[in-house]
């Protein structure tokens, strides 16, 4: 499967403006948060959000679960592969994207199996590869995230936060009841 899709939006910067909204009325200090991954009351976003449920329905997808990304420091993310069930997200640029890379990796078998999951605080298996020597990686797809892109999270995968990216940087992650899967095949 491919690393990612990019998905067409006619209403970015509504949903944006919109998610934003959200933020600063109920959840301000989402945009603080020491976490990276934040998950949200879908069904109180969802009611805040009228832009994103038309894209959603514009691409037959049905929202299940929403999340926030957010990064306060220019280390970016470490090389991860997500939680499962979970393969094909949506990720949707909220604010201050440009100029940070989401970049995918082929991990080697021999890596992968020295590599013992973690646990997150949801109680779900994941894989963090720390210290990672990139020289032996290959990396299979690169993305300044501008506009919503279906991603596989099953792939190796990090951020990369470069010079000019201003923070916080706030990116939308959408789970589906009908996952998208078939953006990602070849």
């Amino acid at each position: 499967m491919k690393p990612y899709h990019p998905l067409e939006c006619n209403n970015l910067s509504d949903i944006q403006s919109q998610v934003m909204d959200w933020i600063n009325t109920n959840h301000p200090s989402l945009l603080e948060s020491d976490s990276l991954w934040n998950k949200l009351n879908t069904a109180d976003l969802v009611r805040s959000t009228p832009a994103l449920i038309e894209w959603c329905r514009s691409h037959d997808l049905k929202l299940r679960e929403v999340a926030l990304t957010v990064m306060h420091t220019p280390l970016g993310a470490e090389l991860h592969i997500d939680e499962l069930p979970v393969t094909a997200k949506v990720n949707i640029p909220i604010h201050n994207t440009t100029d940070s890379h989401n970049r995918w990796y082929e991990i080697p078998e021999e890596m992968l199996a020295e590599t013992k999951p973690l646990i997150n605080e949801f109680g779900k298996k994941y894989y963090w590869f720390k210290d990672v020597d990139y020289s032996r990686l290959k990396m299979i797809g690169e993305l300044e995230l501008l506009g919503p892109v279906v991603f596989n999270s099953q792939l190796a995968h990090n951020i990369v936060i470069g010079e000019q990216c201003k923070l916080p940087r706030v990116v939308l992650t959408c789970m589906f009841f009908n996952e998208p899967l078939q953006y990602l095949r070849p």
